[in-house]
Formats: structure tokens, sequence, C-alpha cells
């Protein structure tokens, strides 16, 4: 399964999704207002689109959720815009991933990219796509899931078409490692 994960377009979608070959679509918060959400709802066109709000997201707040849990690719998602950071978690995100039984947690705010793991569950951060970000970039990321249990991360740059993170792991005892 292929999966394009982005985060903080605030309103800018300098990539084109419909032209784009992947089977779903994670959008970790900061989207814009509701008429671009409803313009990327319709790029995703049939694929699966997992979507929720970010802080500067007032107008999506009642219409999309703060955070989803979410079976995607035989794995079990946690998707939340402000997750604060994988080595400081916010104490309700960490339970919402505990009770979700979450093995990869998307999310966005930072605006700083990100692909690790740590106790065993991948954190994933695509940075900002629609902003240059704290790195200088905008990016997005690309995670190809196999159902051996590997999974291929890569973070893009998009003015650069540069590949800058480039990460594997795989499921060993029901916890992920980097190989």
């Amino acid at each position: 399964m292929k999966i394009l994960v982005v985060s903080d377009t605030h309103g800018e979608m300098p990539i084109d999704i419909k032209s784009m070959d992947f089977d779903t679509v994670i959008h970790a918060g900061d989207i814009g207002d509701a008429a671009f959400f409803d313009a990327l709802n319709n790029a995703a066109g049939e694929k699966n689109l997992y979507a929720v709000y970010g802080n500067t997201d007032f107008v999506l707040s009642g219409y999309l959720p703060e955070s989803v849990s979410a079976d995607i690719g035989n794995l079990k998602f946690f998707i939340v815009h402000n997750l604060t950071a994988p080595h400081r978690i916010l104490p309700a995100n960490e339970s919402a991933m505990n009770a979700a039984k979450a093995e990869i947690a998307v999310f966005g705010h930072t605006h700083t990219p990100l692909a690790e793991e740590r106790g065993g569950r991948i954190f994933i951060n695509p940075g900002s796509l629609g902003k240059v970000g704290l790195t200088g970039r905008r990016s997005f990321a690309v995670m190809e899931t196999e159902p051996s249990g590997t999974v291929k991360i890569q973070i893009s740059d998009i003015d650069s078409k540069e590949v800058f993170i480039s990460k594997r792991f795989n499921k060993i005892n029901g916890l992920f490692r980097e190989i």
C-alpha cells in the first residue's frame, strides 16, 4: 500500500495529488479553510482520505476530528496535528495512542520533517507542505507498507525534488525497528 502523508498546507497545495499514484492520503492538520478541504477531498477522489484539524483550522474544528485512530493497510495509525514530539508526547495523545494500540503516529504542527522509531512505534511528521518549514523546505512524505511488515518512508522537498529522509522499518515481535 502506498500512502501520501502531508501536513501544514495552510490553504496551499503545491503538488497535484490527483495525478499521483497513492491508495490513501493522510493530512495531519493546519489544512486551510473549508473550501480548501473540499478541494483536497475532491482531489483525493476515490483514494481514502484521513484528515484532522490543526491549531489554525478554526473553521474546521467542528467539521473534522482532533485525532483519528484507523487501520490503514493492516497497520494501526494514530493521526493528530499537535503530538508535541516523539520524546515529549502530550499525555492525552499518549493515552489515545495506547488505547488504539497505534503502531504508527502521524503528526504535524512543528513544520519539521521526521521519521523515527521510538519504543517500537513509528513517528512521522511530513514537515510543512504549504509554507517553508523550520528546515527551509516544503515537504511531504510517501509511506509504503508491505504485507511482510516492512514500512518504507521517504520525505521529499517539493522544490528541489530531493528525497532528504529515507528510512525502512521492519516489524519484529509486534514492534517496529529501523533496518
